[in-house]
């Protein structure tokens, strides 16, 4: 039992990973290659390679924030806030940024890591907002000078930066706190075919390496039971960093793990 493989130790990380670099991919890729792409500094517009005129894009972007609304409630319906915790590109990128904030932003940590965290942000902050504008323009347009659109994309693009940066800087606090989706995701009606639950309160050692694990800030043991807004079940998004950490430190005292998804716990 102690010696466990790392996927063992870290199955939800690994499979939300690959999930999270998967919608990346499609994040990155969709516009590159024309699938969907709006580009206003020329124009036009495209779909499945096909060029249009700019004004066909919004009835098809009108139509994929819908299609992405009706898809966050029906899933919110069955599975909670998975969007959040395994398919959100924005929520990947706070997760490696929490990452370096937690290596840089401590009470040990010198001067020069606080630095190069600030700088850290800056880089991660101007590929995520590319990223974004690569979704509604030719990003040579930022480049050349003569374009009408060169000034106001980089107008736009810096008031972009400027909250992206806030986003990036907080790192897992924009998830919970700031996000206007995850806000969307908290009031739409939700129900969690599974949820991260204590099955054997007994055994619980009270490490609490559940909670430090928890990038929602929750109390994993507790929130199944509570109808919250911001503590409750509601704002979990299903993540599996809880029950990861209680894998890690059950099995190495030899006991079994007390903190799994299970569907009903009212038997419990």
């Amino acid at each position: 039992m102690n010696n466990l493989s790392f996927y063992q130790k870290h199955k939800f990380k690994i499979w939300r990973n690959f999930s999270y670099i998967f919608f990346l991919l499609i994040f990155i890729f969709f516009p590159l290659f024309h699938v969907v792409k709006l580009d206003i500094a020329h124009g036009v517009s495209y779909l499945f390679g096909q060029e249009m005129p700019a004004t066909n894009a919004f009835r098809w972007l009108i139509l994929i924030i819908g299609g992405i609304s009706i898809l966050i409630i029906f899933t919110n319906l069955i599975l909670g806030r998975v969007f959040c915790g395994w398919i959100c590109p924005g929520g990947f990128f706070a997760q490696i940024q929490e990452f370096f904030r937690k290596k840089s932003l401590n009470p040990k940590t010198k001067k020069f890591s606080k630095i190069k965290y600030y700088l850290i942000t800056g880089l991660v902050t101007t590929i995520f907002t590319f990223l974004i504008f690569n979704w509604i323009t030719d990003l040579r347009a930022f480049f050349y000078i003569t374009n009408p659109a060169f000034k106001p994309l980089w107008i736009a693009f810096a008031i972009s930066f400027i909250i992206f940066y806030f986003e990036m800087f907080v790192a897992d606090k924009w998830c919970r706190v700031y996000c206007p989706t995850g806000i969307y995701h908290k009031i739409t009606p939700y129900f969690h075919f599974v949820k991260p639950v204590l099955v054997n309160k007994q055994e619980c050692s009270d490490c609490k390496e559940c909670i430090k694990a928890c990038p929602m800030g929750l109390d994993p043991r507790k929130m199944a039971y509570i109808n919250d807004f911001d503590r409750g079940i509601q704002a979990c998004i299903e993540c599996g960093e809880c029950v990861d950490a209680c894998v890690q430190s059950q099995i190495p005292k030899g006991k079994e793990p007390v903190l799994k998804f299970v569907k009903d716990i009212h038997n419990l």
